[in-house]
């Protein structure tokens, strides 16, 4: 019997039918939720390996193109020319998105002076 006891503690599975405990299951220990700080951890995470794949594309794409751009002409890296191309979309992709959250911020403000009363989407 001890054994059983044993590998139920080792075990991540499920206990057997038989062996599930009874009553309401507990609520989590402290620290056990996701919080703020573990999902910047996780951001934080996630932002270094992306910046570790930027470096490799970098670093395997250094051959030099020829750029002209209205009055802009020069030399640059293939890797370089792509990264400020990928910043350039991503700034005009957070203007629109900016200009969105603030025309949305606007009318919920206005509706909430005239004492409209919404109710929060369903689904």
């Amino acid at each position: 019997m001890e054994r059983v006891e044993e590998q139920e503690l080792s075990s991540d599975a499920p206990p057997p039918p038989g062996l599930q405990p009874e009553g309401p299951e507990q609520p989590p220990y402290p620290g056990e939720q996701n919080t703020r700080l573990s999902g910047a951890w996780t951001a934080v995470v996630i932002g270094l390996v992306a910046l570790v794949l930027i470096l490799v594309f970098i670093l395997q794409n250094l051959q030099s193109v020829e750029l002209s751009f209205l009055f802009f002409h020069g030399h640059l890296p293939v890797a370089v020319a792509l990264m400020f191309a990928v910043i350039l979309g991503a700034t005009i992709v957070l203007a629109f998105g900016g200009a969105r959250i603030m025309q949305l911020r606007m009318v919920a403000r206005a509706s909430r002076r005239r004492g409209v009363k919404t109710s929060p989407p369903v689904g």
